[in-house]
């Protein structure tokens, strides 16, 4: 899986996509849309990952590609890249590890991963905490249900803000891409802190 897009290369996707905001906004949630049919429709786990994951990949390369990129509509482009997602998904699956009793993990690794895991959430605290408090408000309402819960209270949410969807959608893109460079730079430090000696 590719690392997520950063603001800059998100701008590039969006210019890509319409001549301002608004229009790129609306075609970034109908590719979307028809990213999450067609990964429902090939039964790949976790569709909605996957169309971002297919979204990311396609920002990064026309940010790699600049002006070499050719023709008016990404679009084609966005389906060739969301086949490989598709493809590489089934591939992530079949190499899934053993369930719990079969895999014979020794408890050092275990160890590791918990470390792992308290330095994730003490990081994406520490992040949250450096957003305004209502941004901060609005990314945890925002995916704080499942399901068809998450649904309505994502409608809620756009109606209470009084924005659509599509622009309830772009402005939490642009919030978790900043909290993923700040997670990604806290992690970044923690890994080349010395350790202390107790």
């Amino acid at each position: 899986m590719v690392n997520a897009v950063n603001s800059a290369q998100f701008e590039i996707l969006l210019r890509h996509l319409g001549p301002d905001r608004e229009t790129a906004g609306r075609q970034y949630e109908q590719l979307r849309l028809r990213l999450l049919t067609v990964f429902k429709y090939r039964h790949c786990a976790n569709p909605e990952d996957l169309a971002d994951e297919t979204m990311d990949r396609v920002a990064k390369k026309l940010t790699e590609l600049g002006d070499r990129f050719e023709g008016d509509d990404p679009s084609r482009f966005v389906f060739g890249v969301a086949w490989r997602v598709a493809k590489e998904s089934f591939h992530r699956r079949r190499e899934q590890q053993l369930p719990g009793a079969w895999d014979l993990a020794d408890s050092t690794r275990h160890a590791d991963e918990e470390d792992e895991k308290d330095r994730d959430a003490g990081c994406l605290e520490r992040c949250l905490g450096k957003l305004a408090d209502a941004d901060r408000t609005l990314v945890l309402k925002y995916f704080q249900e499942e399901k068809r819960a998450k649904i309505n209270a994502r409608s809620t949410l756009a109606r209470e803000l009084k924005i659509s969807p599509n622009a309830l959608r772009l402005r939490i893109h642009r919030l978790t891409l900043q909290l993923r460079d700040c997670v990604r730079n806290c992690l970044d430090d923690a890994r080349h802190r010395p350790m202390r000696v107790l």
